[in-house]
């Protein structure tokens, strides 16, 4: 038993603040109660130990107690010396933010000076903790709103999100109503803790920072680490001084932008993306200068009027307005592989990173590292930044703890870069790469994968110039990792959507708030950096220049009308996920209610929703409002046709209110009440033809009722056949059936052969014609469109050049050539005779379609 204090070490009587008197007689169970006041005082004010405190009582009260009675009245009466865990969290909270503003901090709490020896135990602690934390996944539930886009953001993510450098969001955000605060929230002090300054503070030389300071440093950038790998950004962003966000930003920009780059020539060229060569140096973000909103919602506003709200000061150099292109082959020759002696390699050569033609494919030997891999192997040496780990705000090694085995965080981060750098050779190393593991995670990461959308994603980067479709077939089609389409993604988007979203971000001057009232605080889409024709991509000089001038959404000078390139790759990723993709989706994509455009009666609260042909009359309406000046809907009336082929119903009705589609609408001042009705598509495009249609030129009126006419035939064929038919009543005569047309292929053009033409003449015409040179045509002059609108307003057969000159072989009342297989169209089976003008090589990139070359090579 420990010795009693002495009576020189008891403090005197009259240094009590509480004095309490104790009535003779009073028994000894009650002058606990009566005593506590002071034991209070003695023990946690005056911070005399237990033994200190009994020997006190006993000469000044004559209570003599036991240590151990004293021990459990203080448990019974919750009295503690310790300050609590989130009392000293409080404390190193504020001490944090006065750190940073160069002030020393001491602490008084319930009028005792709080031991700095105790806080920095209690930081020690913190840090063990957070290095014993391994989070294996984001939470998927992280505020996005201080990052561009973020309402397109990929929730389960930690890398694929930062594609614009923090130089560009500031300008961004800076236009937004909730722009993000220039410093981390004031934080209150807890009534029983008091904030002093040391009177006789010593601040360390040269800046340096002390231990104490060092460990609450590192315990802060642990936690920042797993802030990011938590998918927590809108946290992350927060907890950090403007400086910090500005280096962690631009850190991560740089990564997204060296796993873009190690993703699109994965296979071939230079092995590592360092930052030397990536040229960071020569493209640094600037003080961006802020410009005019453009307006939002306004169906009757014209481009004229958009574009001089918001006329910019640019430094950039424009893209070309001619396009790029790509053309699907069968191979029709097959070749006996012959076993030959493998030469010795020779010296590879450095490529030369300003002329890919003198980059070489890798020699399949030297492919012993995965692109995930690859990319963990970035993160930890950092060679792809031109920032010093030591100067981000979070401690990279423990976010690299995050990203590798067992959980392998960054496949799903490897995957995402492929899919949008348009490479299915890393796709196809990826799903390889998870026959590796076991069966749970298998199904983890593939889970994974699928939480990031990728078809969705993939919709997003289209590129009709080197891949077209290609992307969208690899993802249907990998064996080993089968996915699951989410029908949505979180903006309760379809795939089918999205493709609508292609078409409009790239041809047209509409913000993401005119076809989403969810999205009316975005000023970009996602995937603008990389356009559907081929004349930019994220890695760009011109989209590099863009974003250093302080723009993140591409300027409308920069587009043209929505031309060949663009609705080829739209209709083959139409053919691909309902034709081949119906295993995939979770309910047929022609059934699944459109997410665009959706409205709210405000009078009865109904959810009005579009079906796909709705949503690509309006799509149509806003192509022909927004889009450019030459634009003729030639490329609209392809996709109708394309999606009308597939099966969509022109009979299909929804309640729709045109007031509440167009809210600007001067005359609908005045309408009350429920005023939705029920729309066929053509009623919907006759409803909106006289509002509209005096605003458009000669060709884009013609075009428009080109469309209208095909809606109106293709509705009362619905109404007339019990569709689809097959195969017989599909075949045009018997040598197609026996030669050919092995396929039972759905008819849902009946024996309209007006729409089985026109469907025929439209693949024709962006399979072989593309404009050339400026000046040139958009459209051959095989396909007429003056003579088609005279040809149907009359209710005559189309006259096209392609048919009239035989220069196509026949095409079935399905809408598919003769030589269909599964799949999409290809050039070579619908020409007669050689007559396409895509024959300029350095635009041009050949899409080898194994999947025609296995069907053709069959026996049957």
């Amino acid at each position: 038993m420990p010795d009693q204090p002495t009576p020189d070490q008891i403090a005197p009587t009259g240094a009590f603040r509480v004095q309490v008197t104790i009535p003779a007689n009073t028994p000894f169970n009650k002058k606990w109660d009566l005593l506590k006041p002071v034991i209070e005082q003695l023990y946690i004010d005056d911070n005399q130990s237990v033994s200190e405190v009994s020997a006190i009582l006993k000469r000044d009260y004559g209570f003599a107690a036991e240590v151990h009675d004293f021990k459990y009245h203080l448990k019974k009466w919750k009295l503690k010396k310790n300050i609590s865990t989130s009392k000293k969290g409080a404390m190193l909270n504020i001490r944090r933010q006065r750190t940073e503003t160069g002030k020393k901090t001491a602490f008084i709490y319930k009028g005792a000076k709080v031991d700095d020896k105790k806080l920095r135990r209690q930081v020690k602690a913190n840090v063990r903790r957070e290095v014993a934390r391994r989070p294996v996944g984001t939470d998927g539930g992280g505020n996005l709103s201080l990052l561009s886009g973020s309402a397109f953001q990929v929730s389960n993510s930690i890398f694929l999100n930062w594609n614009i450098p923090y130089g560009t969001l500031r300008s961004f955000t800076a236009q937004s109503p909730n722009p993000p605060v220039s410093s981390p929230v004031a934080l209150s002090t807890p009534s029983d803790i008091a904030v002093t300054t040391p009177a006789n503070a010593v601040y360390s030389p040269n800046n340096t920072s002390s231990p104490f300071t060092r460990d609450q440093n590192l315990q802060i950038t642990i936690e920042r680490a797993y802030m990011l790998s938590a998918g927590q950004f809108d946290a992350l962003v927060r907890s950090m001084r403007q400086e910090e966000r500005d280096a962690m930003s631009t850190w991560l920009y740089q990564f997204w932008f060296h796993g873009f780059k190690t993703a699109k020539h994965w296979g071939r060229g230079p092995r590592r993306w360092t930052a030397s060569f990536l040229r960071f140096d020569a493209v640094q973000a600037l003080s961006p200068a802020l410009h005019p909103v453009l307006p939002r919602g306004d169906i009757t506003a014209s481009n004229s009027q958009l574009n001089s709200t918001s006329t910019r000061v640019r430094t950039v150099h424009v893209p070309s307005q001619l396009c790029k292109w790509s053309i699907h082959y069968r191979q029709d020759v097959r070749y006996q592989y012959i076993m030959s002696q493998t030469p010795s390699p020779e010296p590879e050569p450095e490529p030369d990173l300003l002329d890919e033609e003198s980059w070489r494919d890798w020699p399949i030997a030297s492919e012993n590292q995965s692109c995930q891999e690859r990319l963990l192997e970035s993160v930890v040496g950092n060679d792809f930044s031109d920032i010093n780990t030591e100067d981000l705000p979070i401690a990279v090694s423990h976010l690299v703890k995050t990203l590798e085995a067992p959980n392998d965080r960054l496949i799903e981060e490897a995957f995402g870069f492929g899919v949008m750098a348009r490479n299915v050779k890393v796709l196809d190393e990826l799903s390889r790469e998870l026959g590796k593991f076991s069966r749970e995670l298998y199904e983890e990461v593939r889970k994974r994968i699928e939480e990031i959308h990728p078809f969705h994603l993939a919709s997003s980067y289209l590129d009709g110039s080197k891949t077209c479709c290609s992307v969208f077939g690899t993802l249907i089609t990998m064996e080993r990792l089968p996915l699951r389409s989410k029908s949505r993604n979180k903006m309760g988007h379809t795939v089918f959507d999205n493709l609508m979203i292609a078409i409009l971000k790239a041809h047209t001057s509409i913000t993401p708030g005119m076809i989403d009232d969810g999205l009316r605080n975005e000023k970009r889409f996602p995937g603008e950096e990389v356009d559907i024709c081929g004349r930019w991509d994220a890695d760009s000089d011109c989209v590099r220049e863009l974003l250093r001038a302080g723009d993140s959404s591409i300027p409308f000078a920069w587009k043209h009308k929505f031309c060949h390139t663009s609705v080829q790759v739209i209709c083959h990723c139409v053919d691909t996920i309902i034709q081949i993709g119906y295993c995939v989706h979770d309910e047929p994509v022609l059934d699944v209610p459109s997410g665009l455009f959706i409205k709210r009666c405000e009078t009865c609260g109904l959810r009005m929703e579009l079906q796909p042909l709705h949503t690509i009359v309006l799509t149509a309406i806003f192509v022909a409002c927004f889009g450019a000046t030459d634009e003729d809907m030639f490329d609209m009336l392809a996709v109708l046709l394309t999606v009308l082929k597939e099966g969509a119903d022109p009979r299909v009705t929804v309640e729709i209110s045109i007031p509440a589609l167009f809210p600007n609408e001067a005359d609908n001042a005045d309408l009350t009440g429920c005023i939705h009705q029920h729309f066929t598509p053509l009623d919907l495009a006759n409803s909106l033809h006289s509002r509209l249609v005096e605003r458009w030129s000669s060709k884009t009126r013609t075009g428009w009722e080109i469309f209208c006419h095909v809606l109106r035939l293709s509705e009362q064929t619905w109404k007339s056949f019990k569709l689809p038919f097959m195969d017989d009543d599909c075949i045009l005569d018997e040598d197609a059936r026996d030669k050919n047309h092995r396929w039972r292929t759905p008819n849902y053009f009946g024996k309209t052969r007006e729409l089985a033409v026109l469907s025929g003449a439209v693949q024709a015409e962006y399979l072989t014609y593309r404009r050339v040179a400026e000046g040139d045509p958009w459209l051959s002059s095989n396909f007429d469109m003056d003579a088609i609108r005279e040809s149907l307003d009359k209710d005559e057969m189309p006259t096209i050049g392609f048919f009239e000159n035989d220069m196509v072989h026949p095409v079935c009342n399905c809408g598919n050539f003769n030589s269909f297989t599964p799949g999409v169209p290809l050039a070579q089976d619908i020409m007669r005779d050689h007559f396409s003008n895509l024959e300029d090589w350095s635009r041009t990139t050949f899409i080898h379609d194994l999947h025609h070359d296995d069907v053709r090579h069959r026996d049957y």
